[in-house]
């Protein structure tokens, strides 16, 4: 009914609401994934530009509500130090954008990426205690995050190789890494508001596919409320490995 009264094609809307609904369950239960997942499958639905759109409203809305609903397990020096090293450094992040190859930023990022996940998979990483670091290490990972997030769309891995090194339990690593994508996203937003990159039939496919992305959302959230912390630290991980090759399978393709 609302994707008729807004002149778009039924089709797409399923198959938006459908993805909209998996990317927001994995995006509560893991606390990020959901533009890993919802990215590539719709951009075969609509055009890529207008994917990145939907993809980024949504997943600004799903971090808000995952930072929200257990913000009392927020680690705020985490990630105070991890949203002001992304801030300054996204600048750089948009010179790369613009004189850089992305595909070879793209290998090279899916190759670190799936031996971070690798490793974090052996079961002798059981055994290893939590990294213990200094606050210029938080600061100089939330500044790679906001350079890959600027040059490749791509922020996540370096904060979740780090969180999931620092021995966080669930609540914590869901809830600090939700508050660092929320500031990250607001000066997204506000980049692509700036460009003038965000348009209207993009934000119309977002609002008619916001309630299955909140279905998925709550379901994700009951989820990762009954997984035990072994079972959530395989999760991210096999979430990590995937972000990996798909950074990989889309640099050999361009």
């Amino acid at each position: 009914m609302i994707a008729s009264l807004w002149s778009l094609p039924t089709g797409p809307v399923v198959a938006l609401g459908a993805i909209a609904a998996i990317a927001g369950f994995f995006q509560a239960a893991a606390g990020f994934g959901f533009a890993l997942l919802a990215v590539p499958l719709m951009a075969l639905v609509v055009p890529p530009e207008t994917a990145v759109i939907v993809v980024f409203l949504h997943g600004s809305c799903s971090s808000v509500l995952t930072a929200g609903h257990r913000r009392s397990h927020i680690d705020w020096t985490e990630a105070k130090r991890l949203s002001i090293g992304a801030i300054v450094a996204m600048p750089f992040g948009a010179i790369i954008l613009v004189t850089a190859s992305s595909s070879v930023l793209r290998l090279v990022l899916g190759i670190v990426i799936c031996s971070a996940a690798i490793w974090m998979l052996l079961p002798s990483t059981k055994l290893r205690h939590a990294l213990a670091v200094q606050p210029a290490t938080t600061y100089a990972v939330g500044a790679v995050s906001g350079v890959l997030n600027t040059a490749l769309s791509t922020s996540g891995p370096p904060l979740v190789v780090y969180l999931r090194a620092r021995g966080f339990g669930i609540a914590t690593f869901r809830s600090t890494i939700s508050v660092v994508f929320t500031i990250s996203n607001v000066v997204g937003l506000f980049i692509l508001l700036t460009w003038g990159a965000i348009h209207l039939v993009a934000v119309k496919y977002f609002v008619v596919t916001l309630g299955p992305a909140l279905v998925g959302w709550v379901l994700g959230n009951a989820t990762a409320a009954k997984l035990r912390t072994e079972h959530f630290s395989r999760l991210v991980d096999l979430l990590l490995l995937v972000s990996g090759l798909l950074a990989i399978v889309k640099a050999i393709m361009g």
